[in-house]
């Protein structure tokens, strides 16, 4: 597994993680089109590896993004606030108005 990693690093450009990318992105295409693969004979008895090196690469991506996650999620949560408050301000200033009308 670390040959093709390897090569697809150096022929193809990619970082480490772009090739694992790549090689998980294969293997499920291939599992839901039932193209039935012996994926440890693939990668030659390392598939324990490859699962072990996508799900680090996976939690980083996933560590990385909590940050702009969380300030994204503070951001909405404040437009929708801010939303409810004006659509009670102009329900109650339209209220309002329809009293003053009715005097």
């Amino acid at each position: 597994m670390e040959n093709l990693i390897k090569k697809l690093q150096d022929e193809a450009g990619l970082t480490e993680e772009q090739a694992l990318k790549v090689l998980s992105t294969l293997k499920d295409y291939m599992d839901k089109e039932n193209l039935k693969i012996d994926w440890n004979k693939f990668f030659k008895g390392k598939y324990e590896d490859f699962s072990e090196k996508f799900k680090s690469l996976s939690d980083k991506v996933n560590e990385s993004a909590r940050p702009y996650t969380e300030r994204i999620s503070e951001k909405v949560d404040d437009v929708v606030s801010k939303a409810k408050k004006s659509a009670h301000d102009l329900s109650q200033k339209a209220a309002d108005f329809f009293d003053d009308s009715k005097k």
